[in-house]
């Protein structure tokens, strides 16, 4: 199965679980300019990466990453924006 899923997440919204399962993440799109507070990507409990504040709408590819407990977007609590992932599910 070589199928993407997508997931959009408000970042108005704090801490969203994309994915409970394990994961691998090829890209996201900002689809609302984020406010002026980073984004904190995590697997599980760990960060792994962070989107900086105040990024711009547009398409990030990234080579594939594996999220090997959970795929977490965790903003700010006060931070705006739309974000969607683009991901697929390593297990069923």
């Amino acid at each position: 199965m070589n199928e993407y899923s997508y997931s959009v997440i408000d970042t108005a919204d704090n801490s969203s679980t994309v994915s409970e399962k394990p994961a691998l993440l090829v890209g996201w799109y900002i689809n609302t300019a984020l406010s002026a507070h980073t984004v904190i990507i995590k697997d599980g409990t760990d960060a792994v990466f962070t989107i900086p504040a105040s990024a711009p709408v547009g398409l990030t590819e990234t080579p594939p990453m594996q999220f090997t407990s959970s795929l977490i977007c965790d903003p700010d609590d006060s931070s705006t924006g739309s974000i969607t992932f683009i991901y697929r599910d390593l297990r069923a």
